[in-house]
């Protein structure tokens, strides 16, 4: 009877370990994800949450919506886990702050600069007028700099101003309440289907005609040297995210239709069908246009060239590297 006591007693024990073991097996650390916006550009991030590739590795994700001129700041004060601003972080990165960039899927922008002034007509007549971005220093602001500089045009001679992270743009243009915006083809599309599109028109697309890296993802110098595993097990999620994106265009566009509430499903449509054409092959830019974007960047802040740092304290995309060599040796492919 003793024996049969003490056999019972050790298989509660062993049981009640095993359901404590399990429970920390499934234990999600909570992260927080900084997004500018919910356009296609950042369906690898939303797709990932969705698809429950971030709780396979681990991950429960809170977004947190704010523009790269305050994501940066949160992410060096260690407020926020993960940005996806990666080129406002590069301005940080060319001041001092110990941040990488470690993931882009794209390699290309679809902004166009839109006026409610009858006066603009090309991108000369901006010069002396405001143009509304998302936020100092985002790739909004940074993309017309380098159409004012192929315009031959100084890119201070212009002023820019932030009007946050959400329809604030969209409402300006509508309301012609500044001369000109810059907006993704999705905005527009949204501004149509509102009837409040007006008398705005586009006078620059910079789709087939500005080079520049999007919506990378950066994290702390000190986290990725302290745990690679953990910000490999993220960027793994990602990278699914973007291979299901690539994959299946239908099941994407339902997902971000959720993100996206009120909008057409031609809308966004229309915007993943050229947005999957500037897709990266493995979350890598080559070097060509990482010294790009940083001499952008140092000319923005107005940091002399022989101040700018290597490119390997700016970037790191060995992870990235790493888990898309990884995933294709596993032959994994995303289920619909």
């Amino acid at each position: 009877m003793r024996q049969a006591r003490k056999l019972a007693l050790l298989g509660l024990v062993g049981a009640a370990v095993l359901v404590a073991y399990a429970g920390a097996a499934l234990a999600l650390e909570k992260v927080k994800v900084t997004m500018a916006a919910t356009s296609v550009n950042y369906a690898p991030y939303l797709v990932a949450i969705d698809r429950g590739y971030f709780k396979d590795e681990g991950f429960e994700i809170e977004i947190v919506f704010t523009g790269g001129g305050t994501a940066t700041p949160a992410l060096i004060s260690g407020s926020q886990d993960f940005s996806t601003s990666g080129s406002a972080a590069i301005s940080a990165i060319l001041r001092g702050a110990p941040l990488r960039v470690i993931f882009y899927p794209w390699d290309r922008i679809d902004y166009q600069i839109w006026a409610t002034d009858p006066t603009i007509k090309t991108v000369q007549d901006l010069k002396g007028k405001a143009i509304g971005i998302i936020s100092r220093g985002d790739t909004m602001e940074v993309a017309i700099r380098i159409v004012l500089l192929r315009s031959g045009m100084d890119p201070n001679g212009v002023s820019y101003t932030p009007l946050g992270f959400g329809n604030a743009r969209l409402a300006a243009i509508g309301a012609a309440t500044l001369p000109a915006a810059i907006l993704a083809p999705i905005d527009v599309d949204r501004l149509k289907e509102m009837g409040k599109l007006g008398d705005a028109r586009m006078i620059y697309d910079t789709y087939d005609k500005v080079k520049m890296p999007l919506t990378g993802l950066a994290v702390s110098a000190e986290a990725l040297d302290k745990d690679p595993g953990r910000i490999k097990h993220f960027v793994r999620a990602v990278a699914k995210g973007l291979a299901f994106s690539a994959a299946f265009r239908d099941r994407t566009v339902d997902i971000l239709a959720t993100y996206n509430k009120g909008m057409g499903r031609e809308s966004i449509l229309a915007t993943y069908d050229h947005t999957l054409a500037t897709r990266t092959e493995d979350g890598s830019i080559p070097e060509e246009l990482q010294t790009q974007e940083a001499t952008m960047r140092a000319e923005l802040i107005g940091l002399p060239k022989d101040k700018v740092p290597p490119l390997d304290k700016i970037y790191d995309f060995r992870i990235a590297k790493e888990v898309g060599k990884e995933l294709a040796a596993e032959h994994w492919k995303p289920a619909p």
